[in-house]
């Protein structure tokens, strides 16, 4: 069956098993709906249960809900869900509180069916998504049905339960999805959400038009290794948390895609629940796709197919999403010092890196063991050194002596959010790769005096602007803090020894990291500008990787990055 059919046939079905059934709205009648829902009922079962009313949803919402408080099943249909605002007085004034405001002494078992969504070049009175703005109301549940079994289903018991129910249909999915249909007594339960497609790597919570666009995006992906899981919730309110839970707990992962607007959408409740509940499983931020923030659907075709989510930008933002593994939190041992990522094995080498291992052990075991590769860019520093000039009078004041390195150190953090992968350890015992859940940025640097090397960590560095990098370097400086094996403790290394140190020189990658960056000498050099030659500050920028985890792909991405970000205006 199409959709229509099913919705069609659950109405009929209904009426025949309870005489109370009745169905009211524009047009119900001897047309048959403007969709063609209610084709065939009037003919059955007369002008007393298929009532067509005047234009006036207000008064539909009215009518339905004093019939349901006198023992009837109405039935109403409001034509487009752009028009059941009219009626929202009585939606959520009246049915969707009689309950609470009685104590329970009243009911009121009433289903309001509408038409909702874009993509039939409607224009903005024809196709508005309004299940944000019903999902809301407490008392009143809201039901979205998909395919054809489902709009079966969930409308059969939505006419059965004792309490209001809005029931959507997206207009698109009308005849354009079919689907097998039970025959008979169907009903499926008002609060259990569909696992539409089984997937591993990222969860996708949808539903109407946007369900089956996202359905073929997962598709697309799964031919590029990328298995995504599709939850249709069919209820909005109340969510099945559960089922949505369990699944992003295993995935890691959550994107919503919803065809309403994205500001206060039912994305941002969704996302807030599993930031509540779920966020220590998360291994990227949720995701929404949505509808931009427009007054409606325009009445341009082009610019409705723009606005509403389709395959090849779910597509796109699911692949994004699948990159992103920052790693799930919780306080493990790495090399034998607590951080956060996840547990990666029984040791670093063989019999592992001791707590107290010295610098030159540690220096052996990753000459050893690690495979290791590097990468070399040069890097403009022209419009860096107007932002360092633009920034120096405010960090002497702070008492902040000066340098490149805090930009060198923001410009390796906002690379890692491109090049997420670089920030993560190799197991060789369970040969896997774990992203880390937050940076620790390993710096080395010369001290003050310019006599040596101090070496520290700073924690959770992803969370500092380069103000805050540049107090926390000028700190280390001053410390002369000197033994190098602090670095293992971090998830990522730069080292930058200033004026006087070398041209260029490969970092060496710790256990427990897969990347690190070293900062050569800034100097003045023949750079190639408009056609011809200048001379400018520069520097090189040498990436090495362990290539078990990375490639020469991942230390270029990651330089090139870097460069962005140092080089821009």
């Amino acid at each position: 069956m199409t959709l229509i059919e099913a919705v069609r046939e659950a109405l009929r079905e209904e009426m025949e098993r309870d005489e109370r059934v009745v169905v009211l709205g524009e047009d119900v009648g001897p047309l048959g709906g403007v969709f063609r829902a209610t084709d065939g009922l009037l003919a059955k079962f007369g002008p007393e249960r298929v009532i067509d009313t005047p234009m006036m949803e207000l008064g539909i919402a009215g009518l339905a809900v004093g019939m349901a408080m006198r023992g009837l099943r109405p039935v109403a249909e409001i034509q487009f869900a752009d028009f059941i605002h009219a009626a929202a007085d009585h939606i959520i004034s009246d049915a969707a509180r009689i309950r609470f405001r009685t104590n329970g002494d009243a009911a009121c078992p009433l289903v309001i069916r509408t038409a909702y969504g874009g993509g039939l070049r409607g224009g903005p009175y024809h196709s508005q998504s309004v299940e944000a703005y019903y999902s809301h109301v407490p008392g009143l549940r809201v039901v979205a049905a998909s395919f054809p079994g489902d709009a079966k289903g969930l409308l059969t018991s939505a006419i059965r339960h004792p309490d209001p129910v809005l029931f959507l249909e997206h207009k698109r999915t009308y005849r354009a999805i079919r689907g097998e249909v039970p025959e008979g007594d169907y009903v499926l339960p008002l609060e259990r959400a569909n696992v539409a497609r089984h997937g591993q790597h990222v969860t996708v919570v949808a539903w109407g038009w946007v369900l089956h666009e996202s359905l073929a995006a997962a598709q697309q992906l799964a031919a590029e290794g990328i298995e995504v899981e599709v939850i249709d919730p069919r209820s909005l309110n109340p969510l099945d948390t559960d089922t949505l839970l369990e699944s992003v707990r295993r995935t890691g992962r959550l994107c919503v895609v919803h065809e309403d607007a994205r500001t206060m959408g039912l994305g941002a409740e969704i996302a807030a629940i599993v930031a509540e509940r779920a966020l220590d499983d998360l291994r990227a931020p949720v995701e929404r796709l949505t509808m931009p923030d427009v007054a409606g659907i325009p009445a341009s075709g082009p610019m409705e197919d723009y606005l509403i989510p389709d395959r090849a930008r779910i597509g796109t933002a699911l692949r994004a999403l699948a990159r992103v593994d920052r790693g799930q939190r919780g306080v493990v041992s790495v090399n034998g010092r607590e951080s956060p990522p996840p547990p990666l094995g029984e040791g670093w080498g063989e019999g592992g890196i001791r707590p107290d291992a010295s610098w030159t052990e540690l220096v052996s075991e990753a000459a050893r063991e690690i495979p290791q590769a590097a990468s070399v860019v040069e890097v403009d520093l022209t419009n860096l050194t107007r932002r360092l000039d633009a920034s120096r009078e405010t960090w002497r004041r702070r008492g902040i002596e000066p340098s490149f390195t805090p930009f060198f150190a923001e410009a390796l953090l906002q690379a890692l959010h491109e090049v997420p992968h670089a920030n993560a350890a190799f197991d060789p015992v369970g040969r896997g790769i774990r992203g880390y859940p937050a940076v620790h940025l390993a710096v080395s640097v010369t001290n003050a005096h310019g006599s040596a090397a101090s070496h520290a960590v700073i924690r959770d560095a992803d969370t500092r602007n380069v103000l805050g990098l540049a107090v926390e370097i000028d700190a280390l400086r001053a410390a002369d803090a000197g033994d190098p094996a602090v670095l293992v403790d971090g998830t990522v290394s730069l080292a930058d020894f200033g004026p006087g140190s070398a041209m260029y020189a490969a970092p060496l990658v710790l256990p427990g990291q897969v990347a690190a960056v070293r900062v050569g000498a800034v100097d003045e050099r023949v750079v190639a500008r408009e056609r011809g030659f200048a001379l400018a500050p520069t520097a090189f920028l040498c990436a090495s990787i362990d290539h078990r985890a990375l490639d020469g792909m991942d230390a270029g991405a990651l330089l090139g990055a870097m460069k962005r970000v140092l080089e821009r205006e």
